[in-house]
């Protein structure tokens, strides 16, 4: 990684390198690797899947309108050609994090009404992804391709083939841009100071608010999603969680997941570092799925009806 050390250090005038990048972590879109210069501390992303720089221009607006507004968050850092990308890397600043102690669900919720206060349009029309279920022949299809995940994905099937019904698209004029992958894997403490960091801004993009939270708060283990919500209220947060459709994009992107893990998991094209990866995330995700149950009881708990 010594080239690739010397290239980055270059393209975005970190100052020189104290030595070599050291592994930090890694998710489902790229690698961070830590990086000391004589300039600071770094976040180097190492990107694993293929980004257009328009895009990451655009998630790179958001964050900058979200810092102006106080939100807490690794500031990304420009090439001296003023470019997000170089290559396959991005750089963020480097922040320490406290690690193993998750925040609370009214901190969560905290920082999502922070996030909906950001002024900032959406940039076109909904992602599939969070917009669209997957259907029942994609249901069907996943079932039957086999695994040790089938059996349970197979119970579930009834149940997640009903959930798309519930799917509401968006209307146009109700997006803004979210950040669109809030949970306790991305709201995480910084050590100098205990307060909370957003991380992870790779998928934001057009959402609707209230989906974004009702996302959010269902991925919450626990009875934390009441008290996440009362304190997303308190901090003066725009939405409203008030109707089965307010789940569409959780009911989406859970149907989105499910397939993309599962055809990762089974793909001998895939390493076998991704193939762990998606057989750990199937098993956590099938265990505690979204249900027609759990938004019910989601809804009483925040007194809808």
């Amino acid at each position: 990684m010594e080239d690739v050390t010397s290239a980055v250090t270059r393209a975005y005038a970190l100052g020189e390198a104290l030595g070599p990048l050291v592994y930090a972590a890694r998710g489902e879109l790229g690698r961070i690797w830590r990086l000391d210069t004589t300039g600071g501390s770094w976040a180097v992303k190492e990107l694993l899947v293929p980004v257009e720089e328009r895009d990451a221009r655009a998630d790179t607006a958001y964050q900058v309108a979200a810092a102006a507004a106080g939100v807490r968050l690794p500031r990304p850092r420009l090439t001296t050609d003023g470019a997000v990308l170089s290559g396959r890397f991005r750089v963020y600043e480097w922040v320490e994090l406290v690690l193993g102690e998750e925040v609370t669900g009214a901190e969560l919720g905290t920082v999502t009404a922070g996030l909906h206060r950001v002024p900032h349009p959406a940039g076109g029309p909904a992602t599939p992804w969070f917009a669209e279920p997957v259907g029942r022949e994609c249901w069907e299809a996943l079932a039957a391709a086999g695994g040790e995940w089938a059996p349970a994905l197979g119970r579930l099937l009834p149940e997640l083939a009903a959930l798309d019904a519930l799917v509401v698209p968006p209307e146009p004029g109700s997006l803004v841009t979210c950040h669109r992958d809030l949970n306790l894997e991305n709201v995480l403490r910084a050590a100098d100071d205990g307060g909370v960091v957003v991380l992870d801004w790779e998928n934001c993009g057009p959402g609707r608010p209230s989906q974004e939270l009702a996302k959010t708060l269902a991925g919450l283990p626990g009875d934390g999603a009441a008290g996440a919500y009362e304190a997303y209220l308190a901090a003066d947060g725009p939405a409203r969680i008030t109707e089965p459709a307010d789940f569409s994009m959780a009911i989406a992107e859970q149907g989105h997941l499910l397939e993309f893990y599962a055809r990762r998991a089974l793909s001998p094209e895939e390493p076998a570092e991704n193939r762990s990866r998606a057989r750990a995330r199937l098993a956590t995700m099938l265990a505690r799925p979204l249900t027609r149950a759990r938004i019910d009881a989601l809804l009483a708990a925040f007194g809808a009806r």
